[in-house]
């Protein structure tokens, strides 16, 4: 009997898992299976659940965004929003100015624009707001989760065409439309009714394809098949799209129920490639560790949002790529990688991560390219996949 390929049992999606957080702390009968285990999503539990004074998210910018949202709306007293000291470097002031706009009591209690953040009980009513949807899908989120409970519901204008990770807000939509709220998607934005009752009161949350991208990079990079599940089709989640662009990568994706059997089945061409990224940007990091891996040349574009992730992402790419012997330019939303001819793989190297989860999974994934390697700060994966490393066996 041929031998069966590992079976891994994905997390449940922390971007799904997040945004029912928000919706079952304004709608409290909601049921949510399979949350997510990470530690953004215990961050954020924990923050719409804070009973004091200050609610610390740490690094979780996630929970820093839908908290602020969340407060604007929901405290009967007035409450301050901090984190680390990286956080306090995450603009967020196009959410605050969005949210003041139609009466949220909110100043600042550090530098202008950034974190931490001081919230004061208000009674917003909604209405219309305007946006500048470029330059974070999560400020559009925050908005859409209180637009329900309000009293007048909410129309969120974009002030410009230009829109990043478009997947991402309208995930919010779908799970808002299946919540029972009215969403309509209009020219120059989105709007949202008032809800009083939800209609579905029980989740369950799919796993999370962006922690899934990394077992796509081990197959692509080793050959080594693996059963993954659980997953839904049609997803909700823009990341689903790491099927498709791994085809080009020579794996195939074999559906069997909820579970998905990933199999190397030809070996990619080497031409240049360029990815547009703007709509998945989570998963660049797995797309250039791949095609340096496979020693495809690439430039991927659309990254403007890495810039002010946990770490600057481009850059972090940069610097460690060049390690494993890569060339690598960049501007303020692109990254090119030209492999070399030959991996030195004898030389010793360490690879340093950041404090960035997503650096120490797609690294992992050159491991075996790279046995003289070693990831720095590799727990720092506990942020989306606390399981990760007993689970990637490549």
């Amino acid at each position: 009997m041929a031998k069966q390929p590992p079976h891994i049992r994905i997390p449940g999606s922390k971007s799904i898992s997040n945004r029912l957080l928000v919706l079952q702390a304004l709608y409290p009968g909601l049921k949510i299976r399979n949350l997510s285990a990470a530690r953004d999503t215990a961050l954020l539990q924990r923050a719409l659940k804070g009973d004091g004074d200050t609610i610390d998210v740490m690094d979780a910018g996630t929970a820093m965004r839908f908290a602020t949202g969340y407060y604007a709306v929901h405290t009967s007293k007035p409450v301050l929003i901090t984190g680390t000291e990286r956080m306090k470097r995450r603009p967020i002031g196009p959410l605050v100015e969005a949210l003041r706009s139609f009466g949220a009591k909110i100043e600042y209690a550090g530098e202008e624009g950034y974190p931490p953040l001081r919230i004061f009980p208000a009674k917003l009513r909604g209405g219309e707001v305007s946006i500048n949807p470029g330059v974070s899908s999560q400020f559009i989120t925050a908005l859409m989760l209180i637009a329900p409970s309000l009293p007048e519901g909410l129309c969120i204008r974009f002030d410009k065409n230009e829109s990043v990770s478009v997947p991402y807000w309208k995930m919010t939509a779908e799970l808002l439309r299946q919540l029972g709220a009215t969403v309509k998607e209009v020219a120059d934005g989105i709007c949202i009714e008032a809800l009083n009752k939800p209609k579905k009161t029980d989740f369950t949350v799919e796993s999370d394809w962006s922690s899934a991208s990394y077992f796509y990079a081990g197959t692509a990079l080793t050959g080594k098949p693996v059963r993954l599940s659980a997953f839904q089709k049609p997803s909700l989640q823009g990341d689903s799209i790491t099927e498709k662009l791994f085809e080009g990568f020579g794996v195939r994706t074999i559906w069997e129920g909820d579970s998905i059997l990933l199999q190397k089945i030809r070996e990619p061409e080497k031409d240049y490639r360029q990815i547009d990224c703007t709509r998945f940007p989570d998963l660049a990091q797995t797309l250039a560790v791949t095609c340096f891996g496979l020693q495809i040349p690439c430039k991927l574009t659309g990254l403007k949002t890495l810039r002010i992730k946990e770490t600057d992402r481009i850059a972090a790419l940069e610097n460690e790529l060049a390690k494993l012997g890569a060339t690598v330019r960049s501007g303020p939303d692109w990254l090119e990688i030209i492999p070399p001819a030959e991996f030195p793989v004898a030389q010793p190297v360490r690879i340093h991560t950041y404090n960035d989860h997503r650096m120490s999974m797609a690294f992992a994934a050159l491991q075996p390219l790279f046995p003289n390697m070693e990831i720095l700060d590799k727990d720092n994966v506990r942020k989306s996949f606390p399981g990760f490393w007993g689970s990637f066996f490549f």
